[in-house]
């Protein structure tokens, strides 16, 4: 006979990834199951006890940071640098060491890597424990995105984090699927910055800040660069869609946009 506590959506984990090929937000649902010997409470573990421990190693080491294979950083003491090839020309990233997250992973196996991570992390942490991991993506998420937020005091001040999305466009009360597809063509895979911290190129631009963590600046082809009034904050990214949406719907009395910011919270935006 086996025993087991299981744990579903533990927590969320939001992320950038290198995937080989671009560098993309994403955000997974962790549950766990765990196996091992019944102490004289009858228990495996007290769930108030283990779900802390596990999702302090899952913010630690995975959240809030950029995935990618150790191949293509650089560590120039006192910053650690990326240099990222995409479709459109080259990444470079510089940061504290605490940004990055080193796994080394396959274009299209970068989930299952990431779940053998942190198996192997638990396993360091509790070898007492076996455990069975499982994360799982917002089948509605329509697009995914990268910013970075300097003014925060946590880890969302790190240049390069990021999330997905869903997205909802009402138009006059009514679901506008043309809105909808524009503004996902649009966002799908940009880095989302505020004007403040760009400097312009004619091909490239550099976003830089300083932040309570370290220096933090990245290079990236314009293409990839969409700039937010403000902080990129979902608020005022959800405000940012309802604006640009407004200005091509000319007759619309009213635009209500409804934006994710990864699993289940976000924010609206009524014009």
């Amino acid at each position: 006979m086996k025993t087991a506590m299981y744990v579903d959506d533990l927590t969320a984990i939001d992320f950038s990834v290198y995937n080989g090929l671009e560098i993309c937000g994403d955000s997974v649902s962790l549950s766990v199951m765990v196996t091992g010997k019944l102490n004289e409470s009858g228990m495996i573990s007290d769930f108030g006890k283990i779900k802390p421990r596990l999702k302090a190693i899952c913010d630690n080491e995975v959240d809030h940071r950029l995935v990618c294979d150790p191949k293509f950083l650089t560590n120039l003491e006192s910053q650690w640098q990326g240099e990222f090839p995409v479709s459109s020309g080259v990444i470079t990233v510089k940061g504290p060491r605490c940004m990055f997250c080193e796994i080394k992973s396959g274009p299209e196996n970068y989930v299952e890597d990431i779940k053998q991570y942190l198996h192997d992390k638990f396993n360091e942490v509790m070898p007492e424990f076996e455990f069975e991991l499982t994360l799982s993506h917002n089948r509605k998420a329509s697009f995914q995105y990268n910013h970075g937020l300097k003014l925060h005091d946590g880890n969302c001040q790190r240049i390069i984090h990021g999330h997905s999305a869903e997205l909802e466009i009402l138009i006059d009360g009514k679901l506008c699927a043309e809105s909808q597809a524009m503004m996902i063509q649009r966002l799908n895979g940009k880095h989302l910055f505020n004007e403040s911290d760009v400097v312009h190129g004619e091909e490239r631009s550099t976003v830089s800040y300083s932040a309570s963590q370290g220096q933090f600046e990245v290079q990236l082809p314009n293409e990839l660069l969409e700039i937010v009034a403000g902080e990129p904050s979902i608020e005022n990214i959800s405000k940012h869609i309802a604006q640009i949406v407004l200005s091509n719907q000319s007759k619309a009395s009213s635009v209500r946009v409804r934006v994710s910011e990864g699993l289940s919270k976000g924010a609206v935006t009524l014009i």
